[in-house]
Formats: C-alpha cells, structure tokens, sequence
C-alpha cells in the first residue's frame, strides 16, 4: 500500500492510497477468510467455500465492501501514527478514485483544528465597571423583601388589581363550549396578563359569588390555529378573593424578621450586600470581557464540522428543555417573534461563537502551560464536601468522570483568569 499524505488549507489533511493488484487481492482474500462463515454455498460445509465460488453465487463484490473497510481502516491508522500534527475533528470522508481488479485508488479527506496565531492577550487595558448603590436602590429591595414577608389573606372586599382569585370559568365560541375553555377553582392574579386580551380587567369590582359573561377575542397569532382571531365568552363565577397585606417597615418588623435592632442598621445591612453583588458581577463582566478580547481579535476558520456538532447538540438540548416545560421549540420559536429559519440562524452563529471560543481558550491555557496538577482536583474536592458537610471520603463516592472534568474545566478557567488579569492592566 502507497500512503502520500498533502496539507491543504484551513486544516485540511489528504491521503492518497493506493494498492496495486496483488495488495488489493491480499485485501479480498483477508475480507474473505473473515467474512467466508457467513455464506451457505450448496456442496460446501459452511464456512469451506472457495472464495471464486462465492463470487459466483453472490458476485464480483461480495468482499469488495469489507475490504474497502480494511483498507481504510489501516490507511488511517498509519496516517495517525506518523504524522503526529494531524489531530482530525471527525472520521475522515472517503472518496473512491480508482476500483477494479488492478487496484484501487482512494482520498481520505481529514479535517483537523486549522493552525492559527492568537490575538494580542498580554499588555492591553481594561476597565471594571464601577457601581454606585442609591438610596432607590435600597428601597427597591427591600420593598422585595417586604414582598416576600407579605401575606395573602381572604377578604370580603370587589376584586381590585394585585388580589389573587379564585374562580370558575367556562368558555364558549359561537355558543358551543370549546376544548381547554374550562376550569373550576383556578387561581388568577390579576394585573397578572395571564389571560388573554382584558379578561382580568373585567373581573375588577365584582364580588364573592357574583357572576359575568367575560367577553374577549383570542389573539391573531394564538397557538392553537382553531381559536386564533374568534370572539369568545366566558361565563364566570368569582369563589374567593385574596388580597396581599405588606408588612410595615419598622423597628418590630426588622427586630422580628432579621438579625438587626433598627432599621437603620438593617437598610446598611442592604446596601452593603447590593455593593457585594454589584462588585461581583462587575468582576464576572470584566473577566468576560478580557475572555472576549482574545476571542473577537483571533482570525480562526472553525471547520463547519465543529460547528454542526455544536449546533445539533444545542438543539438537542432546547428540545428537551420545551418537553420538560411541556412546551414545544416551534410554539417557542414562534411565542419570542420569530421564524424557526431565523432562531436556527442563531443557534448556528452562536454554535460558531462557542467552538471558537474553546478551540482559542484552548490554546491559549497550552501555550502558557497552564498545568492541572492532581493537587489542585483534590483541594477542591475538599472544599466542596466541606461545602456539603461531608468528609472527602462520603463526597468522593458521588464523584464521576463528568463532575471531574467539570472541576477540572472550573481550574483550567480560574488559572486562565488569574493569568490574564496579571498580564493586562486593569483601571
């Protein structure tokens, strides 16, 4: 067997093979001494069949596919045992240039990480963004907090905005009651706009036990195509009214609810805690801006190959986010406004983005020999099971490869971080 291996552009590898007649017997004559104990040949004992003879019955090509599987096999193998450079990102494609009985000819097209030179990563500035916390701020949380210490409690009073209610309802179109039009005892905030076009604005000041025809129109684009754009009633029964009671900010409240005496005390405590967060996303935005940096500026033809992988791999994983929600991705698609063409458009640009952006991260943590060592998997094994208020030793059982490449991953990142925030200047 000949074996000439060319590089090409952009990552591309060829390898020519070539077998001349009696390397091209060989192969026959090998896919028929493995192959020969599946034909039944009248005469023979099973398996003692020459191979002329099961040619004759079965054809010139009974062995030709099989064959061709070996060649293959062992011309790829060869290419990557001697040319170590070559590191294919998918099987090979095989073309077939030349079969007949005096040799055969074939191309194996490989696709690797094309080589390429990073972007300047070292020397350049960047800025962290700076957040100032405001008295609003402050009062926006803790009126969200104050939220999530209200109650809700029955309440004789008509329906108003922010009450939850509990009601029944029936829907009819043109008289007749339609599919999904009914429930008994459904829980509606209302102001929420959970229901379709003024529903909720028409149970405003009605009372326990009232009743009313809700008259509204399904919107043009709803999903379900035999209700889309038609009038329809709903006959309404209100069953229970619940309003939400706000606690008072005061020395009982923050004495009772927290671990402070005052309120002045408490609304620093806020503050305080508000300028972490914003700190830390501010930290998080700067490390992905620098991320960013190298990625944007490093010219890298991904092989479309990667891309597709990464795309069907997203896709996958939106499908079976919808299903678990019990949605389905061409409701969704169609619900964010936009054309399953265009969502897949996308998908693919930003599959695109994420193989670049690991083949670049890649490279940049092997040119800087940023090692993992065994020591550091361990230390943060320990402070995740002292995380868990487990000993190493009961956190490890639950450990598998996945969670060890993730903490693995985790480092590899963290170091890449460290480096490149030491190496740039940051105002």
């Amino acid at each position: 067997m000949v074996l000439k291996v060319e590089k090409k552009e952009n990552g591309i590898y060829e390898a020519k093979v070539s077998l001349d007649e009696k390397d091209w017997q060989d192969s026959l004559n090998s896919a028929y001494e493995k192959n020969k104990g599946k034909f039944n040949i009248p005469g023979f004992r099973k398996g003692h069949a020459p191979r002329n003879i099961i040619e004759k019955s079965y054809g010139e090509g009974a062995f030709v596919n099989e064959a061709l599987d070996e060649v293959y096999y062992k011309a790829y193998t060869q290419v990557l045992r001697e040319n170590e450079d070559i590191k294919p990102v998918d099987a090979p494609k095989l073309d077939i240039k030349k079969l007949d009985k005096s040799g055969v000819e074939l191309l194996l097209t490989i696709v690797c990480v094309p080589d390429f030179t990073l972007a300047p990563y070292k020397g350049l500035k960047f800025e962290k963004k700076k957040t100032e916390i405001t008295d609003k701020d402050v009062e926006e949380e803790i009126n969200k907090e104050l939220l999530r210490a209200s109650r809700l409690v029955e309440t004789k009073k008509p329906v108003k905005e922010g009450d939850f209610v509990t009601l029944d309802f029936d829907g009819y179109i043109d008289g007749k009651q339609f599919e999904g039009g009914k429930a008994d005892n459904y829980q509606l905030k209302i102001g929420s706009k959970s229901f379709i076009d003024n529903f909720e604005d028409q149970l405003v000041g009605l009372n326990i036990g009232d009743k009313k025809d809700v008259v509204v129109t399904f919107p043009k684009d709803y999903h379900a195509k035999d209700l889309a754009g038609k009038p329809a009633t709903f006959k309404v029964e209100i069953k229970n009214i619940r309003e939400r009671v706000m606690p008072i900010l005061n020395e009982e409240f923050v004495s009772n609810s927290t671990e402070f005496d005052s309120v002045d005390k408490y609304k620093e405590s806020i503050r305080t805690r508000l300028e972490k967060e914003a700190d830390e996303r501010n930290e998080l935005e700067l490390d992905n801006d620098i991320l960013d940096k190298v990625i944007d500026d490093t010219e890298l033809n991904v092989p479309e190959v990667m891309v597709d992988e990464e795309f069907d791999r997203q896709m996958n994983g939106l499908n079976a986010q919808m299903q678990y929600q019990g949605l389905k991705l061409e409701d969704y698609v169609k619900y964010i406004g936009k054309t399953m063409d265009q969502f897949k458009e996308e998908v693919k640009a930003n599959s695109r983005r994420q193989v670049k952006g690991r083949l670049v991260l890649e490279k940049l943590i092997r040119d800087e020999h940023l090692d993992l060592i065994e020591k550091d998997i361990d230390e943060k094994i320990e402070e995740m099971a002292k995380n868990t208020g487990k000993t190493v030793e009961e956190f490890k059982k639950q450990v598998n490869n996945d969670m060890i490449n993730h903490i693995a991953n985790e480092i590899l990142m963290k170091k890449l971080v460290e480096f490149l925030r030491n190496n740039n200047e940051i105002i």
